[in-house]
């Protein structure tokens, strides 16, 4: 009654299984049947076979070799070769070991030549299965890496998982527990981000699971023989089911109970024959005969010997082991054969490539022959050009000093320009205070001649003229030390030579020589006068400046500006010419702005502003070098920066920043 129970339990937890697969399954079977007979058919009646695989081989085998004779009626290489490798994968599985070596062979060959890569990575993979089952562990190894590499190059990391696992599993039966452990943890890895397709899992857990029991990790073991058991329910995975339940029994006969490993190693053998898995169905029986050895139940013991016995020789009998010997000599000689045909091809294609050598050789060396000679021809070409620049260069530096000499001749001559327009604002402003002293002389000269001798004054009189002669006295003198300052300022301006910085309150050296422009003095026929807007930052404190040349730059910028706006007054009447100048404090800096609503200028002409001998006034009005000798000033004689921003017709604004 409990094995009833046991039974109908079981079948009730495959149902929904069972039920998916064969909708799967059906959805597959009518798209074949719609399907016409090309390569579309191949593969859908190999995707058919491969759901098929880990249930029901016949199905796998007749579906198979269905799509194989259609490969082969339509000349669709690809089909055909993946046809022979699923077939070789079930015959190796039903123990048919040298038929299935023979047709991995077959596929292997077949898909290198179209090429498949895919399915040569498969073949690949099948051969190493064979391989392992022949207790030939470092040929597996080989072909399981040879398989894992191209699954890499294609970049289909499930079938990488595989190729890990089986790595992982031939390291463990050689003993190299280390690399056995670190392949099925990549594998693992692989798989928790590529867990399809699901056939793939429980044969990873399993490994794993014979890894961790190699290592004496029992629980470890016993939790991922469990694991893949559970696997192999959601895909109904008998293979690696009746496996993972041998080494389920394996485990429990090493750790001294019996009861597990007999029940564990039932199930393993019943399910292997479900599915005519020879291998385990070896391995399931002979644990099963030593289990009953050691419960002194000869008949059951015996039973299970003879099975053992019976696969053994299915598996291998000397027959086979002879078929696969000579399988194995041909396919050595075969790859022996390829081996030295690429050696011979390879021969000959050193040769080609030595000749090949020779000839481009030949062809540098003449190459080299042939530039080296136009490179005399050229060299000679070349100095006779040098010699010609040589001399014109030279003819060149000439001409630049004299120019330059010139140049340094004209700057002198505006510099005693400007000296010579001082002086003679100077002299303006000496005939004032002059004349007044003159005045003042004659008008005492007369008060004094007014007297006659003998002629009686009265006192009130004589003090009237004291008064007067203290009083035009004082004024003189007065006129006098007006006339000494404009004196000294001209000597001043005429001196040559640097001079050292001095500070200077910049607010009033701006008011000073803001006095000294025409400002006021009306454009002849002008409308209306200029107007002049000054703003002056307070507290502004004394700056480090050569007063004398700084001044001398700001009036002509005072003087450019007036010049702008009249001449903007003379083209547009009702125009209002207007000039303001400011003063801040810009951070470390002392700013000095000069804009007027003059003609401006435009981005040509602003860029050559600053530049010696260039000048937009008429000929004879100017020498191009004022904004030149203001910029020298500012920038090299006082490390400043004289600042430009212009538009055509509407203004233009100097900006002077000096250090503080």
């Amino acid at each position: 009654m409990r094995r009833v129970l046991l039974l109908w339990l079981l079948l009730a937890g495959l149902a929904p299984v069972a039920n998916a697969q064969t909708a799967a399954s059906d959805s597959l079977r009518r798209a074949v049947a719609q399907a016409p007979a090309d390569s579309g058919r191949v593969l859908l009646l190999l995707q058919l076979a491969y759901s098929y695989r880990a249930s029901r081989p016949d199905s796998t085998v007749r579906l198979a070799q269905r799509a194989l004779a259609v490969a082969r009626r339509v000349g669709f290489g690809k089909g055909e070769g993946r046809a022979l490798s699923m077939l070789g994968a079930v015959q190796r599985e039903r123990g048919q070991l040298p038929e299935a070596f023979a047709t991995q062979l077959q596929a292997l060959q077949l898909c290198r030549e179209l090429p498949d890569a895919e399915g040569e990575a498969s073949s690949l993979n099948a051969l190493g299965n064979i391989s392992l089952d022949l207790r030939q562990y470092r040929q597996a190894l080989r072909y399981y890496q040879q398989s894992k590499a191209v699954f890499e190059q294609r970049g289909q990391q499930a079938w990488v998982a595989g190729a890990f696992t089986n790595i992982g599993s031939c390291y463990e039966k050689l003993g190299v527990l280390d690399s056995a452990l670190l392949a099925q943890q990549r594998a693992e890895a692989l798989i928790a981000r590529h867990p399809q397709p699901r056939l793939a899992v429980a044969l990873a857990l399993r490994n794993m699971g014979t890894v961790q029991a190699r290592l004496g990790h029992t629980a470890a073991a016993f939790a991922y023989f469990r694991r893949s058991i559970r696997e192999t329910y959601a895909s109904n995975d008998l293979r690696n089911r009746a496996m993972a339940a041998y080494l389920m029994a394996d485990l429990y006969h090493t750790q001294q109970q019996p009861d597990s490993a007999l029940r564990y190693a039932y199930q393993a053998l019943r399910t292997a024959r479900q599915v005519s898995y020879r291998m385990t169905m070896l391995e399931a029986s002979n644990l099963l005969t030593r289990l009953y050895q050691a419960r002194a139940n000869v008949d059951s013991a015996f039973h299970y010997q003879r099975l053992a016995m019976a696969t053994h020789d299915s598996l291998f009998g000397p027959e086979k082991f002879q078929r696969l010997q000579l399988l194995a000599f041909n396919e050595q000689q075969r790859q022996q054969a390829q081996r030295e045909e690429q050696e011979l091809q390879t021969a000959r294609y050193q040769r080609l490539a030595l000749l090949a050598l020779v000839a481009v050789i030949g062809a540098v060396a003449f190459l080299l022959w042939r530039n080296n000679r136009q490179q005399r021809q050229a060299n000679l070409l070349l100095n006779e050009r040098n010699t010609r620049i040589e001399a014109q260069r030279q003819e060149l530096e000439t001409a630049l000093a004299e120019l330059r000499s010139t140049q340094a001749q004209l700057v002198a001559a505006e510099k005693w320009s400007f000296v010579g327009e001082l002086s003679a604002d100077i002299a303006d402003e000496l005939r004032n205070p002059l004349a007044f002293m003159q005045n003042f002389a004659e008008v005492s000269m007369a008060m004094i001649d007014k007297e006659q001798p003998g002629t009686a004054r009265s006192a009130e009189l004589e003090r009237e003229i004291m008064a007067g002669l203290k009083q035009n006295l004082k004024n003189i003198s007065q006129h006098g030390r007006r006339a000494s300052s404009i004196i000294k300022e001209m000597l001043d301006h005429a001196r040559t030579g640097t001079r050292e910085p001095q500070p200077t309150d910049i607010n009033a050296l701006v008011a000073e020589y803001l006095l000294r422009t025409d400002h006021g003095k009306p454009m002849p026929g002008a409308a209306s006068a200029i107007e002049l807007h000054t703003s002056f930052a307070p507290g502004l404190q004394p700056v480090a400046v050569v007063p004398d040349e700084l001044g001398r730059a700001l009036l002509n910028l005072f003087n450019n500006a007036l010049y702008s706006v009249r001449q903007r007054q003379a083209q547009e009447p009702g125009y209002q010419p207007m000039v303001s100048v400011t003063t801040q404090r810009v951070g470390p800096e002392v700013e000095i702005r000069v804009r007027d609503n003059g003609v401006g200028m435009s981005a040509a002409v602003a860029a050559q502003a600053f530049h010696p001998f260039f000048s937009t006034k008429p000929p004879g009005d100017g020498t191009g070098l004022g904004l030149s000798l203001a910029h020298d000033i500012i920038t090299k004689g006082h490390r400043g920066n004289l600042a430009m921003e212009t538009q055509a017709g509407e203004f233009a604004e100097f900006t002077v920043r000096i250090p503080a």
